[in-house]
């Protein structure tokens, strides 16, 4: 099975800045997402790709920057006991249940991992990361990190795509940062919408269509 689907990035009067299109496939027990991203405002085009497992958990991943006529390259591969980006190594102590690379198709992947036990409780999921920072563009390497999420509970929800049931949960990257509200289609997870009060900018999906795998 292929998901598809675009999401709009939008200024807070609601113009359109850039677009994310994405695939995120299942097959074969092994599931795979594809993204790129394209930031007009700030002239920044990103390609990712995430290989998982079933569970979601990353095996590899690459992401590709260019800005400003310079490009960035970084390939992970994430085995049970360390994660590896060029001649950096990071030891594991369990295996990491997400690779985060800035695609927000790709920030709605942990929910995966965090589940909708105890609504409004936060709870840490071990993360590897290419940049903590809002735009994931700077102080490029692979570095751990926890990310705070918690399941805020069920309800619905209006994007450009339609209307949703959905599921709520709020992203913490930061102790200093404001949490991200984050909206996914109840039952997969597929990104409904993010705003959050770092950046005037917020987002939804506009398309989506679902289609067997070979069609």
């Amino acid at each position: 099975m292929i998901l598809s689907g675009r999401i709009a990035y939008r200024d807070a009067a609601g113009q359109e800045t850039g677009y994310e299109t994405f695939d995120l496939i299942a097959a074969q027990g092994r599931r795979l997402l594809r993204a790129l991203c394209v930031m007009e405002d700030i002239g920044l085009i990103r390609e990712v790709s995430i290989g998982m497992g079933d569970d979601f958990r990353p095996h590899d991943g690459q992401c590709r920057i260019w800005q400003g006529g310079a490009e960035s390259l970084m390939r992970f591969s994430v085995g049970p006991d360390q994660a590896v980006c060029g001649d950096h190594v990071l030891p594991l102590g369990a295996p990491l249940p997400y690779l985060g690379l800035h695609p927000l198709s790709g920030d709605a992947l942990i929910i995966h991992q965090r589940g909708t036990d105890a609504p409004g409780d936060y709870r840490l999921i071990a993360a590897i990361t290419n940049s903590i920072s809002p735009n994931g563009e700077e102080d490029l390497h692979m570095q751990a990190m926890e990310i705070a999420v918690a399941y805020m509970g069920p309800g619905e929800i209006d994007v450009a795509a339609g209307h949703f049931a959905a599921w709520h949960y709020r992203l913490r990257w930061r102790d200093d940062w404001p949490p991200a509200d984050l909206w996914v289609r109840a039952g997969d997870g597929l990104f409904l919408m993010m705003r959050w009060a770092m950046v005037p900018a917020w987002f939804e999906l506009t398309h989506w269509y679902d289609c067997p795998q070979g069609g």
